[in-house]
């Protein structure tokens, strides 16, 4: 019985470093044909460049939407427009939007929400009060925790997309990343949810992968229009995403970036936040069947490899010798953790999370778990999603009210 037990986990053992270096392979090879879009270093010699309007909408965001705003003057785009949207704010926000709209006259549009229509979730309702204002052939569309970084950032975003004949682009975030919470979080649930997206399809009409980060979605109005704008995804928990799976349907020509020195955005603030925002992204983005092969996944691929080096370090401080960890078993699930912690540092250095802070990804793939466990009973109605005044059961909207994030 100890021999059958014993070959059992070997085959196992070794069964997960095959998949390990299959996953390596696969994950080099995507992040070869995902490009990294930099910002132009001269656009003296741009012209024609259509009129841009940027929607920015923002509820409760008095802290940060003055400094989005200002960095969005500092662009050198030159017909632009910006469009903010105060969203049911009851701190100062919508006062400060209308202290820059008297400092930028002809600049700044201001536009104030005070209630929100029946079936609307809040962020696509001020961004379709935006659009209705904007004049602009092209929108993009950002969040008021953004700050633009390079003031060729909007020109790049613009030519990149004419010279691309796309309707619908959209730039990765790059986060802040000023908590040791922040760099644990961002990147083990980015990857979960990246797994199943896979950005490097999104160009290619042949795969239905369709992806888009809300921070930053720039679109031709017209096609855009044609298929709803956010009146197609008014009560949809994920906006941003299920807006790019619609516009991929629609037979609109997509494209994704990874930028570098764009813009950069804040994480959640706490602990609660990350909790609430990252289950709702799950439950809006995966499905029920996607959220239990990433739970069942991370237990054989991560729980278990790590389980085993556990194991072997605490039998080679009791027994004095690291056989077990370089022969059978013990092998093929240290190769496993091999390639993981490889991988850890690659994608950590890829979301500007600090290198050091890929020894904490255990604990960042715990969290992924739980939150998306929470997201899987919430898909079956057993646990209620609360997000910013709205409850979703189920990925669908039954109640906006006033609750804590």
């Amino acid at each position: 019985m100890d021999l059958l037990y014993t070959h059992g986990l070997t085959v196992l053992a070794w069964a997960v470093a095959c998949l390990w270096m299959t996953i390596t392979v696969i994950y080099i090879a995507a992040c070869r044909k995902q490009s990294s879009l930099r910002p132009m270093t001269d656009t003296s010699r741009l012209s024609g460049l259509p009129k841009l309007s940027v929607i920015v909408a923002g509820r409760n965001e008095s802290d940060c939407i003055e400094t989005c705003i200002r960095s969005l003057f500092r662009q050198d785009y030159p017909d632009l427009e910006i469009v903010a949207v105060n969203d049911r704010s009851t701190d100062d926000t919508g006062e400060i939007l209308n202290r820059l709209a008297l400092e930028f006259p002809d600049r700044l549009r201001v536009e104030h929400v005070s209630t929100l229509p029946a079936g609307w979730f809040g962020k696509p309702y001020a961004l379709e009060r935006g659009l209705r204002i904007a004049t602009g052939s092209l929108v993009c569309f950002t969040d008021a925790d953004c700050k633009f970084l390079a003031p060729t950032a909007l020109c790049t975003a613009v030519v990149e997309m004419i010279r691309g004949d796309v309707d619908f682009f959209s730039i990765a975030a790059t986060y802040t990343m000023n908590t040791l919470r922040e760099c644990v979080v961002v990147p083990c649930c980015s990857e979960a949810i990246l797994a199943w997206l896979r950005p490097e399809r999104v160009s290619d009409p042949r795969w239905p992968d369709a992806f888009a980060n809300g921070a930053f979605i720039m679109v031709r109005r017209a096609p855009f229009e044609s298929i709803g704008g956010w009146s197609s995804v008014r009560s949809k928990i994920s906006e941003d995403l299920e807006l790019a799976r619609l516009s991929k349907r629609s037979g609109l020509r997509l494209q994704v970036a990874q930028g570098e020195g764009f813009y950069q955005t804040d994480s959640y603030c706490t602990w609660r936040e990350s909790w609430n925002g990252w289950s709702r992204i799950f439950n809006g983005v995966l499905t029920p069947s996607q959220l239990m092969i990433t739970v069942s996944r991370m237990l054989v691929l991560f729980v278990l490899p790590l389980s085993a080096m556990l194991y072997g370090v605490a039998n080679a401080i009791q027994t004095g010798s690291v056989d077990w960890l370089t022969h059978g078993a013990g092998l093929g699930f240290a190769i496993a953790f091999s390639l993981r912690c490889m991988m850890d540092v690659i994608l950590f250095r890829l979301v500007g999370a600090p290198i050091a802070t890929a020894l904490l990804a255990p604990l960042g793939r715990l969290f992924v778990m739980a939150a998306s466990i929470r997201a899987l009973l919430s898909h079956f109605g057993l646990v209620r999603t609360h997000w910013r005044g709205t409850t979703f059961v189920s990925g669908q909207m039954i109640m906006p009210e006033q609750l804590q994030a």
